[in-house]
Formats: structure tokens, C-alpha cells, sequence
């Protein structure tokens, strides 16, 4: 009985037609056109919504940025200072190890 009624429903689903190559890239177009009108109307309405610094607050943010990036490049070089030179000092890091000497060897040819 179940399946009967599985059947019936199935079969009275209506199939879609089948689209062409040129209504296949055309439905693309149009799916990309309104996905893309969406999108910017949405953006423009986030815009509207955005409240935009005045010119004090926008220089005393920048301000801290730029101190802040400092701050950090500052602490990251005595950082780095630090540890190396300390790891220099233990033996576990040398800059300047004993490389083995590269020597330029010349080959002779033996027939000539």
C-alpha cells in the first residue's frame, strides 16, 4: 500500500525540460546578475549603516596603531637580541660556524 502510494507521488512530480547549452549559459548569467545585484544592494545598505570617524578620533586611532606596530618591533628586537645572544654565548648557536673551506677544483682533462 505504502508503495503504491510512493509510486503515484513520483509519478506526478513534473520533470523539468531539459535546457540547451546557450539556455544553460544564459540561466549562468542570470543567476551571476541577480547574485551580484544582491550583493551590492546588501553593501549598500551596511554603508549607510557605518558610523564614520570624525578627523580628531580617525588621527588619535592611527596614532595608537603606529605606536602599537613600534612597540612591537621594538620588543621583538631586543627579543631576538637577547636570544641570540645568549645561545652565542652557551655554544648552541654560532653565526659565523666552521664552515668547511669550498675549494675550486680543476679538472684536467687526461687526453689533451
Amino acid at each position: 500500500m505504502a508503495e503504491k502510494q510512493i509510486s503515484e507521488k513520483r509519478d506526478n512530480r513534473k520533470s523539468k525540460p531539459k535546457m540547451n547549452a546557450f539556455q544553460k549559459i544564459a540561466a549562468f548569467f542570470v543567476r551571476t546578475g541577480k547574485g551580484l545585484k544582491r550583493f551590492f544592494g546588501n553593501l549598500r545598505a551596511e554603508l549607510k549603516r557605518v558610523i564614520w570617524p570624525d578627523k580628531k578620533r580617525l588621527i588619535q586611532s592611527t596614532a595608537t596603531v603606529l605606536f602599537i606596530c613600534l612597540a612591537a618591533a621594538i620588543i621583538l628586537f631586543v627579543v631576538d637580541t637577547v636570544l641570540s645572544t645568549v645561545l652565542t654565548g652557551v655554544g648552541f648557536y654560532s653565526p659565523q660556524a666552521d664552515r668547511p673551506a669550498v675549494t675550486e677544483t680543476v679538472e684536467t682533462s687526461e687526453g689533451a
